[in-house]
């Protein structure tokens, strides 16, 4: 089975996987030897990770290995969030995985690490393929990329495994992938001229949600070809990844543990694929119920909520689903993309003025509403008639906005902060009255990064506060 053959099958209908109690996979076995790596992709969650950085223990390598085996699994790939070259103990477990029977033992890298004295190791271990992941095919476009300029180093690494394969004589297969974003889609065809002869197959895959972390792919990174609307994953089905801290995982691109299933350092690998969670993620893929998980947003191309499978293994991160590492990359190297634009709003009674201000608000950019909490709204108007959660159904059902997130005070400098948008939008009437302070500190917070406060002139004749009086005095 060649490279491009495997990519299709993670998302081909294969109707006899989906079953609560499929069979243990013989494939797509992956031991997360570090999840420590050592470039910033653009489109990787790698880089918003807060998850303690470490590496799998010899006992749990060699116990994942041969129970993997014993259930029938012969084919291992050493790597999942992190670098394989980064692990000293590459090579021996490699040798491990071979000695044990694996037929087929592979390796995914970023290339940079894997230093003619690491390739002879692995490959002398008896390596079947190594892949080496180059997401553009010239220097400035792969820095922008990868976060580091490592394409000189990556290429003469590239050049010496397929010299010491000529050399050694052994019979194990060098591939390449390239994964393209709106940035590169363009290069195609330059890969095979940069990389001619260096390479047994080049694979393209287009960027996506990378295990549901990656939700700002979809408005910042995805090829202007890609109109997919729902992935195809059979991950829970036909795949097993164990972590470096020895969890089982349903996604190897776990950052943040938030899809583990199992400890193998308390219950066995048969017991963790076969176990009542596992069964569950099954069921909830099967009946297309994956609401809560980080699994939906991967499958349906959005952004929502999502609790971990197992909240006591998972690592906390408020700020996962935040876009602005990319959009700062992609506006320091000087590409246009989708702007943020946070719009702060009580919208209790939502009237023609709020409507003309979102209006405003998406014509610049991807709207953020800060919507103000029950208590926010109190501090400096009457009780709300609706609560928190009322407002922000009706919000989210409007055209205008992509995302409502809570306004905890009437001072919006936290959620600016955090958000760093391009925009934030406001009518004119904060300008006098009790906000009138706030914004003065807003146009400084925003003007220190380069943003930007728009004020379109307030809608007059309509007011919430004039509503609300005109009730009570009836």
């Amino acid at each position: 089975m060649d490279l491009q053959e495997r990519v299709r099958l993670k998302k081909a209908d294969r109707n006899e996987l989906y079953t609560l109690e499929p069979p243990f996979p013989t494939t797509n076995f992956l031991l997360e030897l570090s999840n420590a790596c050592n470039q910033a992709c653009l489109f990787c969650a790698h880089q918003k990770m807060r998850r303690k950085v470490g590496k799998m223990a010899p006992e749990m390598v060699e116990s994942a290995l041969r129970q993997a085996y014993e259930l029938g699994a012969r084919e291992v790939g050493m790597y999942a969030t992190g670098e394989p070259f980064i692990v000293p103990e590459l090579a021996e477990y490699v040798k491990l995985a071979k000695d044990i029977g694996y037929t087929y033992v592979y390796l995914t890298s970023n290339g940079s690490l894997a230093t003619p004295e690491r390739i002879r190791a692995v490959v002398d271990a008896g390596v079947d393929s190594v892949k080496f992941s180059i997401n553009a095919p010239e220097r400035k476009l792969y820095e922008f990329i990868h976060g580091r300029d490592d394409f000189d180093t990556v290429m003469e690494h590239l050049k010496y495994l397929n010299q010491y394969r000529r050399e050694s004589g052994r019979d194990f297969k060098i591939y390449l992938t390239g994964i393209l974003t709106r940035y590169t889609e363009h290069t195609r065809d330059d890969y095979f001229k940069v990389f001619d002869g260096l390479a047994d197959q080049i694979v393209f895959k287009d960027v996506y949600n990378q295990g549901g972390y990656m939700p700002e792919i979809d408005w910042q990174l995805k090829c202007t070809h890609d109109k997919e609307q729902t992935r195809r994953c059979n991950l829970p089905f036909d795949a097993l990844c164990v972590t470096c801290e020895g969890y089982l995982s349903v996604e190897n691109a776990d950052f943040e543990n938030m899809l583990i299933v199992a400890d193998l350092n308390k219950v066995s690998l048969k017991e963790g694929w076969y176990g009542d969670k596992m069964k569950e993620v099954r069921r909830m893929f099967l009946d297309d119920c994956l609401e809560g998980t980080l699994c939906h947003g991967c499958v349906h191309h959005c952004q929502s909520p999502a609790a971990p499978l197992m909240p006591e293994y998972a690592t906390e991160n408020p700020d996962i689903f935040l876009d602005r590492q990319v959009r700062e990359r992609i506006k320091a190297a000087g590409f246009p993309y989708t702007k943020l634009v946070y719009v702060p709003m009580a919208a209790d009674i939502l009237h023609p003025g709020h409507i003309n201000i979102l209006k405003t608000a998406a014509s610049l950019g991807r709207v953020v509403v800060g919507l103000f909490s029950d208590e926010a709204i109190r501090s400096y108007k009457p009780e709300p008639y609706m609560d928190y959660e009322q407002r922000k159904t009706v919000l989210e059902s409007l055209k205008y906005v992509d995302e409502v997130v809570c306004q905890e005070t009437k001072d919006y400098s936290d959620n600016l902060r955090r958000y760093r948008p391009d925009y934030m939008v406001h009518g004119t009437d904060w300008r006098t009255g009790p906000l009138a302070e706030v914004r003065r500190k807003a146009i400084d917070l925003m003007g220190s990064w380069g943003g930007e406060v728009v004020e379109p002139e307030y809608t007059q004749g309509v007011s919430s506060t004039d509503f609300k009086r005109k009730v009570r005095e009836q």
